[in-house]
C-alpha cells in the first residue's frame, strides 16, 4: 500500500512542471539536458515594462533613479528600479561631440552635475521623442541641471511645445551665460553651426 502512495506522489510531481509553466524539455539538442528553463506561462502575458513607467509618469509626473552614464551634453541613462532608460534633457540643445572643444566640455560638464548620482526625473506633457527616449527635467537635490547647464554655457534652449514648463527659467540662464560670456558664449571660441540657438 506503501509503495502505491510513493508511486502516485512521484508521479504528481513529475508532472508538475506542465502544470506551472517550466518545462525541462526547451532546452536545445547538444546542451546540458539536466538543466531546467523557465517558460512564460500562457494565461500571464508578459507585461511590457516601458508602458507600465510610462501610465505611473503619466500619473505622477515623476520618477528617481541612478545615473549610470552621460553620453553627450543633453542625453544620460539612468537606473530606475533595475531597468535602464535613456533621458533627453527636456528644452537642452548642445554641440556635437565632434565640434571641439564645446562639444566634449559640455559632456564633462553634465557628467560632473549628475555622473553616479540620484536623480529626480520630472516631465512634462509629451513623454518620448522619437527615438523612444524619456524626455525630462533633471534634478539633482533641488537643482534643476537642464537650466544649469544652459547657465553654464554648456547648453542652449532649444524649446519644443508643448514641452515649455521652464522656458522663462531657461531664458534667464541663457542671457546671464551670454552677459557672463560663459562657455560657447565666449567671443573667441564660439560655435558658430551648433547648436542652431548659438547662431541666434
Amino acid at each position: 500500500m506503501l509503495r502505491h502512495v510513493v508511486l502516485i506522489l512521484l508521479l504528481a510531481f513529475l508532472a508538475l512542471p506542465g502544470c506551472i509553466g517550466v518545462s525541462g524539455d526547451v532546452t536545445p539538442q547538444g546542451q546540458d539536458q539536466s538543466r531546467v528553463v523557465l517558460a512564460v506561462p500562457l494565461d500571464r502575458p508578459y507585461s511590457y515594462r516601458q508602458q507600465d513607467m510610462d501610465k505611473r509618469l503619466t500619473a505622477q509626473g515623476f520618477l528617481r533613479g541612478q545615473v549610470v552614464s552621460v553620453h553627450d551634453g543633453n542625453t544620460l541613462t539612468v537606473l530606475i528600479e533595475g531597468r535602464t532608460e535613456k533621458i533627453r534633457l527636456i528644452g537642452v540643445d548642445r554641440p556635437e561631440l565632434a565640434h571641439s572643444p564645446w562639444g566634449k566640455q559640455a559632456r564633462e560638464t553634465l557628467k560632473a552635475l549628475v555622473e553616479g548620482k540620484t536623480v529626480r526625473l520630472e516631465t512634462d506633457i509629451t513623454l518620448r521623442d522619437q527615438d523612444k527616449r524619456l524626455l525630462a527635467y533633471v534634478y539633482t537635490a533641488e537643482l534643476l541641471v537642464n537650466a544649469e547647464m544652459i547657465r553654464q554655457g554648456q547648453a542652449c534652449i532649444r524649446t519644443v511645445p508643448p514641452n515649455v514648463a521652464h522656458v522663462e527659467e531657461y531664458r534667464k540662464a541663457q542671457t546671464e551665460a551670454r552677459e557672463a560670456r560663459r562657455g560657447m558664449w565666449h567671443p573667441q571660441q564660439r560655435l558658430d553651426m551648433t547648436p542652431d540657438c548659438i547662431s541666434s
